[in-house]
């Protein structure tokens, strides 16, 4: 009896197409599916009641499958691509290419095929959004075959074996426009299968490391209405909602690659953490006078790039991992959550798939190769690969990568010890009060300082002038000399020679005490001489039980002949 109900009502809905009376699937009916002159939607023919005359006809068909009403014509389409995709789609088949034959924009909607032959409706080809053109590389991929193996090699897709009915396969095992979405039905929007309230859909298939623990799946901060919208074309109002297309389109995506939501890869992020949605304004600290250049070097980043050869740039996702960011504190030199799930650098050198410590994100641009920076001073020892400056044996080194040599450092703030240890973005973030933005994204002090460090010499001393230093040295113990046995004093207010003259911030390879000599500063200026009576450049660090005066300077600086100068007690 059931099988002959349905024969019953196949035989009505072909009837119903070559009758024109207006019999069909009763969901499409109230859709912008249905193009006859009952359409839901503003595009319809007004001269006929036939529903599935559009898509479907009894006799004659274009193909088999499905009874195609529509012509096919060889369209060679322009296929996503990326480094990232570790399958090929093919040219679109089977379900896909039958969409196609209207969403393409190619054939008028209303040249239909009928059992008397061709037809023309009053309506011409699609236009808008629902136009995604023979370009399809700013698409979702389709016509590919979705297996165990591909979700094995690809690591964050969901096992086939696993998908529902819901999110369907086709007959071949191939993922097309039908796994998103169902022609016939539109109870959420865009002929979705399911409600993508916070990813749903998208979630379905990519099964995203951490995503679900994530700020960007349970934020509920919202749009303020002011500047650009972040979500054009979704209903959702909150970054938790909006999920996966907070960041991406799956159809023509402003910027192909990865489907991005803006044009500039920048923007993606900056379109909400401009104060609009997210409480800080992290796109105003990119207009000081010292940054991560993520404008100059827009577009260069791919996920699948070696740092060991890449080109030399900074986009916000070589240091945050959107999927996985998250609020979680951590101590020196672990990352905290705004850092997890991001690419490295170790110590030794090597590129890790995950940092640990917040040294290794930095070390991944600056500490593989020197670096021509402008605003670096030459130094005596002029590395400038800073994973080698902070690297644990050398003779000294501020206690990023691990615990300072200097057991006996003493004239620091309350609370450090010679045991502390920091993190890079102690010294290289935003100026300001709390409340900006922490990182290194912008300062009014190069390079990204969070405070005043004046290499300029000479330099009137002042609480000011190194603040960034007199963060962690007690200004106080240093110039009453109570912090060893240099005068500094004699040097920083009397000489007026900045601190940067003897110390490298980062360390010393070879000397204790951070000593590095400043031959020529940022501009260009000479500052550090060898001895003209010796023709010594050299630090001797006060030797135990070496008597007093037992350091020793040979250099010349400040037109003063160090030749040499000595100190201690």
């Amino acid at each position: 009896m059931a099988r002959a109900r349905r024969i019953c009502l196949l035989a009505l809905v072909v009837l119903g197409v070559a009758s024109a009376a207006p019999v069909a699937h009763a969901g499409v009916v109230d859709t912008v599916h249905n193009l006859s002159a009952t359409g839901a939607g503003s595009v319809h023919a007004g001269s006929t009641t036939e529903v599935c005359a559009f898509c479907h006809t009894p006799h004659r068909a274009a193909t088999t499958r499905a009874l195609w009403s529509r012509d096919l014509p060889p369209v060679t389409y322009t296929l996503y691509a990326s480094s990232t995709l570790e399958t090929t789609p093919a040219q679109p088949t089977g379900a896909t290419r039958l969409c196609l034959s209207c969403h393409d924009g190619t054939t008028a909607l209303g040249l239909v095929r009928t059992g008397a032959g061709r037809r023309r409706l009053p309506l011409g080809p699609v236009t808008g959004r629902a136009n995604l053109s023979t370009d399809l590389s700013d698409d979702h991929p389709v016509s590919f075959e979705y297996t165990t193996a591909l979700a094995r090699t690809h690591g964050e897709l969901a096992d086939p074996a696993t998908l529902t009915s819901r999110v369907p396969l086709d007959s071949t095992r191939q993922l097309q426009c039908t796994a998103c979405h169902d022609a016939h039905d539109n109870p959420f929007r865009a002929f979705l299968r399911l409600d993508d309230r916070r990813g749903a859909l998208c979630t379905s298939c990519h099964q995203v490391r951490n995503f679900p623990g994530s700020t960007h799946a349970n934020s509920a901060a919202t749009w303020s209405g002011r500047g650009k919208d972040p979500w054009p074309t979704s209903p959702f109002t909150s970054v938790a909602d909006n999920a996966c297309e907070s960041c991406h389109r799956p159809h023509t995506a402003p910027r192909a690659v990865r489907l991005l939501a803006q044009p500039e890869e920048r923007n993606v992020c900056l379109v909400c953490h401009n104060g609009n949605v997210a409480r800080t304004n992290i796109e105003a600290e990119f207009t000081k006078a010292s940054v991560h250049p993520i404008v100059a070097t827009d577009g260069i980043h791919d996920p699948r790039e070696d740092p060991r050869t890449m080109a030399r740039h900074v986009t916000c996702v070589d240091c945050h991992n959107p999927h996985q960011v998250n609020g979680s504190p951590a101590r020196p030199p672990s990352v905290t959550g705004r850092l997890i799930g991001v690419p490295g650098v170790n110590l030794g050198g090597q590129v890790i798939v995950e940092a640990a410590f917040e040294y290794e994100v930095c070390f991944r641009c600056h500490g593989l190769r020197d670096q021509s920076i402008s605003h670096r001073a030459v130094r005596l020892n002029n590395t400038r690969n800073v994973r080698l400056e902070f690297a644990p044996g050398n003779a000294s080194f501020h206690p990023v990568a691990g615990p300072g040599r200097n057991a006996a450092v003493s004239g620091l703030q309350a609370g450090l010890s010679a045991g502390s240890l920091i993190y890079c973005t102690d010294c290289h973030s935003t100026d300001g009060p709390r409340g900006l933005p922490r990182g290194p994204h912008g300062s009014r002090f190069e390079p990204i300082l969070e405070r005043n460090f004046r290499l300029d010499d000479p330099s009137p001393e002042s609480p000011d002038v190194y603040a960034l230093c007199y963060k962690c040295h007690s200004r106080t113990a240093l110039l009453a000399n109570q912090s060893g046995p240099f005068p500094h004093e004699a040097h920083l207010v009397r000489a007026r020679a900045s601190c940067g003259v003897c110390h490298d911030a980062h360390g010393s390879r070879d000397k204790p005490h951070l000593i590095n000599f400043m031959l020529r500063n940022p501009s260009g200026q000479t500052v550090v001489q060898p001895s003209p009576t010796t023709g010594r450049l050299e630090y001797e660090t006060p030797r135990p039980g070496g008597g007093p005066r037992s350091g020793r300077c040979f250099l010349l600086c400040h037109g003063l002949n160090h030749g040499p100068f000595q100190y201690g007690t």
